[in-house]
């Protein structure tokens, strides 16, 4: 016997009807199989009969739903999708709503940023008590010439050039290798 024939003579399996009830398994071997067997006939109307039970009971609950909360339900969708705030609070909250990140980000950073040049400013005495200075920082106008005695260059040597003018004080060093010719 082949394997088609021993599936012709048994009965369908309670899978292969409920496919066949759904409309899943369009086999037209097995609808001939379920028409000759009793039992499975009797399943497939079972199942059958308990779907159209289901989906009455479900036209039933969607019927009984009051119309009028529907209504106002839709009707704030509507609202929402249809008519866009164009006020002024409602341009500047929904730009908040997009650049909030931002917004809280500069202003913790100006909070740091304002406590600490309180904490640090000079003349503050708790500071002061610590024995800690700020850093006097004067014009270039007002400094002292730079001097430099001399300035060791392994492999080259050094020249060194002040300047005093109105401008400041400024110092330069030109290094040149021993091997250069063209410097001299």
């Amino acid at each position: 016997m082949t394997r088609a024939t021993t599936r012709a003579m048994t009965s369908p399996s309670d899978l292969e009807v409920m496919e066949h009830a759904d409309g899943e398994f369009d086999d037209p071997e097995l609808g001939v199989r379920i028409e000759r067997d009793p039992d499975a006939r009797a399943r497939l109307e079972a199942i059958q009969e308990i779907g159209e039970l289901v989906r009455g009971h479900l036209e039933l609950s969607a019927d009984a739903a009051h119309d009028a909360r529907f209504a106002a339900m839709w009707r704030r969708i509507d609202d929402q999708l249809v008519a866009p705030a164009t006020g002024l609070w409602a341009r500047i909250s929904g730009w908040l709503d997009r650049h909030l990140g931002h917004v809280i980000t500069g202003v913790v950073s100006a909070g740091a940023v304002a406590a600490l040049a309180l904490v640090l400013r000079p003349g503050n005495s708790e500071l002061g008590a610590s024995g800690a200075h700020a850093i006097e920082v004067r014009p270039v106008a007002q400094r002292a010439a730079p001097e430099i005695d001399s300035l060791d260059t392994p492999g080259g040597s050094s020249t060194i050039i002040s300047l005093n003018d109105d401008d400041g004080n400024a110092a330069v060093i030109w290094v040149t290798p021993d091997d250069d010719t063209e410097a001299l």
